[in-house]
């Protein structure tokens, strides 16, 4: 893999399980540029984001069909032994919000690119494959409750809206705006959004005429040589295809039940060089 000038990186995301108390309004509006989405109005866009809980950690995950969910790999983990949580021990919580979800499902099966292997300390190319694809136990079917689709390339330069729960603010998910693609290589991007515990498998966006499509997911937390907080991300790409194709049984999602996805499947040219870290 091509080399990105970085010098402290990979913190994965996957947050504790905390006390479900909503923090302050002041509290989660003094979190940097993030902006909690505590009103009706205001979350109601974002009800296809969810927080993905395992009884022991939990993480973010996206609604991108009435079936499919996606979030990041490491979060079917355990934090500490690494091991698979069952997918029976997954719940999938729809537009959480004070405590409430607009929708909760079980998950019927989960799948990881072939070549993932978890780790508490990963390197630019296992955070390229640190992507999951989600079947549901039974459909959400709500006019509540907007999935959000998968788009095209994360390029360079391509302003990007993140939401996400996290730390402090598990109870409901909070908006952050205006962040961008700074560099990328391969599946990996990184942007200029920062992110906490709770943060991983969070959906990339970009907003395209007014409509959200997921283009990324947040997988870990990195730093530049200035010091600077910096997210990375896997670009959704190549995976997309591939993860679908594997919830069907094969290794190519033509024809696929769960309908077709949106992702170009393309790569993208980014002169982006890499080190590991």
């Amino acid at each position: 893999m091509r080399r990105l000038f970085l010098t402290v990186l990979a913190v994965i995301l996957a947050g504790p399980v905390l006390s479900q108390d909503l923090p302050s309004q002041q509290r989660a509006a003094g979190l940097d540029l993030l902006r909690p989405l505590t009103s009706a109005d205001d979350a109601q866009p974002w009800t296809g984001v969810g927080r993905l809980d395992t009884g022991v950690s939990f993480c973010t995950a996206t609604l991108i069909t009435d079936r499919l969910v996606l979030t990041a790999a490491h979060c079917l983990h355990h934090p500490e032994t690494m091991e698979r949580f069952p997918d029976r021990s997954l719940t999938f919580l729809a537009g959480l919000r004070n405590g409430r979800a607009e929708a909760m499902r079980g998950v019927r099966q989960s799948v990881v690119p072939a070549g993932y292997v978890p780790r508490s300390d990963p390197d630019l190319e296992g955070i390229g494959q640190d992507i999951a694809l989600l079947e549901l136990d039974l459909p959400v079917r709500s006019n509540r409750i907007a999935p959000i689709p998968t788009g095209r390339r994360a390029v360079r330069g391509l302003e990007v809206t993140v939401v996400s729960y996290g730390a402090r603010r598990e109870a409901h998910a909070s908006i952050e705006e205006g962040c961008r693609v700074l560099e990328g290589a391969e599946d990996v991007r990184v942007l200029s959004c920062r992110v906490v515990q709770g943060s991983s498998g969070s959906p990339v966006m970009r907003i395209v005429d007014g409509v959200p499509e997921v283009v990324a997911v947040i997988s870990a937390s990195a730093t530049d040589r200035q010091g600077a907080e910096l997210s990375m991300a896997v670009a959704l790409d190549r995976h997309v295809a591939a993860l679908l194709g594997q919830l069907d049984g094969g290794t190519e999602a033509h024809g696929s039940r769960f309908g077709t996805l949106s992702g170009d499947g393309g790569r993208s040219q980014i002169g982006a060089r890499f080190i590991r870290p």
